[in-house]
């Protein structure tokens, strides 16, 4: 069916076009026929010309200003003080930053698509699983401390704070925000941040 819709469209389209070239051979057509017309229509299509002109000149520089804006915000997210990760509902890691990456000791080639949960301590997996899922459950911002264990390191200790994107929904996200857990500094830091 969006098949015929869009064979409408292109038909439709199509006739458009051949309307408006038969148009423009008409007035074609219609040669000047004094030197004042003729000069008249290079005016006009010199005046085209430059309006073309300024108008890409007006798309170059919001094309610039929008890759700079870009730029700055992807090297405030990538480094960023605290990790930041969007998980699937099933607690699927889909996005996060330098410092998250750090944070868990895994490369983010290698982090992206696993599942967040198996980064956890198994003494925190219980914790966590019922923080993702009150995240999902709920428009609220969420918090938990749980221990993210490193290879065969000691745990680390970190507090976070997640919040869903589309509360409820089966195929919502979840936004976090992962700190960890050493001074008391870094605590304030992040508590003000989650206001």
């Amino acid at each position: 069916m969006k098949k015929e819709d869009a064979t409408l469209s292109n038909t439709e389209l199509r006739r458009q076009a051949e309307d408006k070239l038969t148009n423009l051979k008409q007035r074609t057509a219609e040669f000047p026929k004094s030197d004042a017309d003729i000069q008249r229509l290079v005016h006009e299509l010199q005046v085209h010309q430059i309006e073309l002109e300024m108008q890409n000149e007006e798309l170059v520089q919001a094309r610039i200003q929008l890759e700079s804006t870009l730029s700055m915000y992807v090297e405030l997210y990538a480094f960023a003080p605290v990790g930041y990760f969007t998980l699937a509902r099933d607690g699927t890691i889909r996005h996060a930053n330098l410092t998250g990456t750090k944070l868990i000791g895994v490369g983010l080639s290698e982090l992206i698509g696993r599942h967040f949960d198996i980064f956890i301590s198994t003494e925190s997996r219980t914790t966590f699983r019922i923080f993702l899922d009150k995240v999902f459950k709920s428009q609220n911002k969420e918090r938990c401390n749980v221990a993210l264990q490193k290879n065969q390191a000691e745990p680390v200790w970190v507090y976070m704070v997640g919040i869903c994107e589309s509360s409820g929904a089966e195929s919502g996200i979840c936004y976090m925000i992962v700190s960890e857990i050493t001074a008391s500094n870094q605590t304030k830091d992040v508590l003000s941040l989650e206001s």
